[in-house]
């Protein structure tokens, strides 16, 4: 019985999985499943595990690019943490720590601009106007990005992942409490710290 049961529930969410809007996302579907338009809590993120300092040396020109839906977390480039979530004309930026910031993204000429509106965490929302400028550039499955509204600002690695916690050489734990969790579609609101 307990395994009907078992079979019977998986079936309905296969089922449930395969349904909904023809119209959901562009481009490739790596990551977790939501709709075409971002919701602040769609992906949850937070972490011990850091990206390597080193600088990037080997990037493509930063002249531009076709991005399409997935996740991308930094590898290179910075000594820290974040991730960003495209699907469609939405973006989620993700900081390891259960905090969100929602918004769009467009490409100008050979430039990428994203606007956020919105900001979720374990503590509060809040409303956004935030709009930065990167000039980018992809090779393989890494982007390249270099932030445009300071000066000196260093080019980035960001890699392609299906899972923000699919530890690499890159992306590693380099403390003694190591730790990664991730949800999908479930609220940041009152998450515990993960380590």
């Amino acid at each position: 019985m307990k395994m009907t049961t078992r079979c019977l529930v998986l079936l309905t969410l296969l089922a449930a999985m395969g349904c909904g809007d023809s119209n959901e996302g562009d481009g490739d579907t790596d990551g977790p499943p939501t709709s075409s338009a971002l919701k602040c809590d769609a992906v949850g993120w937070c972490t011990t595990w850091t990206a390597d300092g080193e600088d990037v040396t080997d990037a493509p020109p930063l002249t531009g690019g076709t991005l399409s839906d997935g996740l991308y977390r930094t590898e290179r480039g910075i000594d820290s943490t974040m991730a960003w979530r495209i699907q469609g004309k939405s973006i989620l930026v993700m900081s390891p720590v259960w905090r969100n910031r929602l918004g769009t993204w467009k490409v100008e000429g050979d430039r990428l601009i994203i606007s956020l509106t919105s900001a979720c965490s374990s503590s509060k929302d809040e409303v956004l106007s935030e709009t930065s400028h990167y000039a980018f550039a992809l090779k393989g499955d890494v982007l390249y990005t270099q932030e445009l509204d300071f000066e000196d600002m260093p080019i980035m690695g960001w890699r392609k992942v299906k899972s923000l916690c699919d530890e690499n050489a890159s992306f590693n734990c380099k403390e003694r409490d190591c730790a990664c969790d991730m949800t999908t579609n479930t609220s940041l609101m009152g998450q515990p710290r993960c380590y």
